[in-house]
């Protein structure tokens, strides 16, 4: 999906010219600190991506769980140590972390630092230190881990899942570039706090920059006249059929993962109440005395709740398989659009059409990253609503959870 009809030289020259800017201004090299990505894992899974004066710069819920806890919380400019607090606190809150009498691995606050640097070795033991000591300040028994963070295939992975840089950009990337290269997206992509949202803004951004990047093509052929016009009117007809299959892929995608009306979001709000339960039953389980005769009653309640949680996550899961099966009738037919695209590219394009589309280059990546610039506010302006809804929601789920642990105590 990620292309550049521009000519192999110019790719190149933009190739080093983005690495040659993510690179500099740094201030010091990596032993000074540089762009770090952090994990924070209490199953909230939460990551931070940190610049190099350990501030936050973006805050992103690896998971659901994730998302109730970040919404409508101050994390952008605290430090790293700040952040990893503030998510240990929150998780003590809502029932994630608990007091008393739990199993050894259910406090278990796991960390990752991106990096094999001196500093990053630091900035690891700075954040271990932070969570262990406000373990200990909210009387909580836990124990701080150190886990693996992404490997570079990993990286670039994500990185080219976040972008619209193609693998082959990606793959020229060093570890710090990545970094830098996902840092962007998670700040483009700030306002979208579940995992569905921003799949179906990276999906659809990728699609309509593309379609930009065919349009301004066919405006070229177009200014040709002439003997161009059955070659600009083949052209369009096929990017037209683009157009309208991105048009149904985006629709579908919202309708079946995103509104709050669809069956895989019927069965999220099943699951974070069930989830809820399990919460509140863990917390109220382990403040009880082992000894007490409400502890094995409570402990059978306990275990009604963890089934009742795995019934409900396994709904979850299958609508979500339903959904995306779905979806890939519409993304054959897309891609079949795209190929046509490509083949006429290959097939009708002449040498003077080559060369006025190479000459034409900067105005072709203008209007790309015109597109570009514009796709945020557009996409915003389509889901203004839904990602408010989609923000009260996960806070208004927050507190339900922080009433109910409060109760439970």
């Amino acid at each position: 999906m990620k292309r550049k009809i521009l000519s192999l030289l110019l790719v190149t020259l933009m190739i080093l010219s983005t690495l040659t800017f993510i690179s500099c201004d740094k201030g010091g090299g990596a032993e000074e600190g540089t762009t770090t990505r952090v994990t924070v894992d209490v199953n909230p899974s939460v990551e931070f991506m940190v610049d190099e004066e350990n501030k936050v710069i973006s805050v992103t819920a690896l998971n659901d769980d994730g998302s109730i806890l970040i919404a409508g919380e101050a994390f952008i400019g605290k430090t790293t140590e700040e952040a990893v607090e503030l998510v240990v606190s929150l998780c003590a809150e809502t029932g994630y972390l608990v007091k008393g009498n739990v199993e050894a691995d259910e406090n278990n606050v796991k960390i990752s630092v991106s990096g094999d640097t001196k500093y990053a070795e630091n900035l690891y033991k700075s954040v271990e230190k932070k969570a262990a000591d406000t373990l200990e300040k909210l009387d909580i028994e836990g124990a701080v881990k150190k886990v693996e963070a992404l490997n570079t295939e990993a990286l670039r992975a994500l990185a080219l899942s976040t972008s619209l840089y193609t693998e082959e950009e990606i793959n020229a990337m060093n570890d710090e570039q990545l970094y830098d290269v996902i840092a962007a997206g998670r700040v483009e992509t700030a306002l979208l706090l579940t995992e569905e949202m921003r799949n179906a803004y990276y999906n659809a951004k990728e699609y309509e920059i593309s379609f930009a990047e065919s349009e301004a093509v066919a405006e070229i052929i177009e200014s040709l006249g002439g003997l161009y016009t059955l070659t600009h009117t083949a052209y369009k007809t096929a990017l037209e059929l683009y157009g309208t299959a991105i048009t149904e892929l985006d629709n579908l995608r919202y309708e079946l993962l995103v509104s709050p009306e669809s069956a895989y979001q019927k069965a999220l709000v099943e699951l974070r109440d069930a989830k809820a339960d399990l919460l509140k039953q863990r917390t109220y389980t382990a403040s009880l005395d082992v000894n007490g005769e409400e502890y094995a009653s409570a402990t059978v309640t306990l275990q009604l709740s963890e089934e009742n949680y795995d019934k409900a996550l396994a709904a979850f899961e299958e609508m979500g398989k339903q959904a995306n099966e779905a979806l890939e009738a519409l993304i054959a037919t897309l891609r079949e659009a795209e190929t046509k695209l490509h083949e006429l590219e290959e097939t009708i394009f002449d040498d003077n059409i080559k060369e006025t589309l190479q000459q034409k280059a900067t105005d072709i990546e203008a209007s790309v990253n015109a597109a570009k610039d514009s796709f945020f506010a557009d996409f915003e302006a389509a889901h203004g609503e839904d990602i408010a809804a989609i923000e009260s929601s996960l806070i208004a789920e927050k507190e339900a959870l922080k009433a109910s642990i409060e109760q439970g105590k």
